[in-house]
């Protein structure tokens, strides 16, 4: 990690849709929001257009997944509520043409409206570190002390706008201790190792949790290069654990992972 200091901001808003990648007709969402999602949110907030349906960018344009790549932006997320999932029906158009668009059942009874179930999140709200070196980083704390976004962000889909609070820029600390460490953030599992177990099993057993398959490493191409079974407590309490190398201490924040 090139950064010694995490920024940390509150995202949170009514609704909010993290679509796990295995999911298609019914789609559930992931407890918190994934990486990519974040760092979309943040090129939003940048004003970082997104690639085209050939997945091309404006010539001199950097691509958003270098701006926020696996080399040079860590991030750690803690629930800052409970998380509740409720499911809620979409009523989805078929847009591929005017005739099915237009009309909910034409002559050719062709639908043009499907209703798909969603799982989302209700009241989400995420506590936000992230340790990102890049020449848009000042910009970046302007921008979220002002609330000066130049698109409109949202959680997941952009119906669900989102709300972001800038806290502060803090210096990270690493964690000495090899035993068991409370953390207030998601764990990445496959990131711990150890001959023991990655949890404290015990503590653990009085909590409410879900573990979850993360793509971690998007890359330009949209393949994903790195996954993580990442941990999260469903309460937003804290989390016993092993640290890693990727572990930390924060002041007034307590002990963070980045995944």
């Amino acid at each position: 990690m090139n950064s010694k200091t995490t920024l940390i901001f509150d995202v949170y808003g009514e609704y909010g849709h993290f679509r796990k990648f295995n999911t298609t007709t019914s789609p559930l969402t992931y407890s918190i929001p994934t990486p990519s999602a974040v760092f979309g949110l943040l090129g939003a907030v940048l004003g970082i257009e997104r690639e085209d349906s050939q997945n091309k960018i404006r010539e001199k344009k950097e691509h958003l997944r270098e701006v926020f790549s696996n080399k040079n932006a860590f991030l750690a997320i803690r629930p800052l509520s409970e998380i509740k999932k409720v499911n809620i029906g979409f009523n989805l158009l078929n847009t591929k043409s005017d005739n099915a668009y237009f009309n909910i059942e034409n002559k050719k009874n062709e639908h043009g409206r499907t209703q798909i179930e969603y799982e989302i999140l209700k009241d989400p709200k995420f506590r936000v570190y992230l340790s990102w070196e890049h020449p848009l980083k000042n910009e970046l704390i302007e921008r979220l002390k002002n609330k000066n976004f130049h698109f409109n962000p949202y959680l997941g889909i952009s119906q669900m706008t989102a709300n972001i609070e800038f806290v502060a820029e803090k210096e990270l600390i690493e964690i000495s201790k090899t035993g068991y460490t409370d953390f207030n953030t998601a764990i990445n599992l496959s990131e711990v190792q150890s001959e023991k177990a990655p949890i404290d099993i015990d503590f653990i057993k009085e909590r409410t949790f879900q573990v979850e398959t993360f793509p971690l490493d998007m890359q330009i191409d949209r393949t994903i290069k790195r996954y993580g079974e990442v941990l999260v407590e469903m309460n937003g309490d804290c989390v016993r654990a092993l640290p890693n190398n990727k572990s930390f201490s924060i002041e007034d924040e307590g002990n963070i992972q980045f995944i």
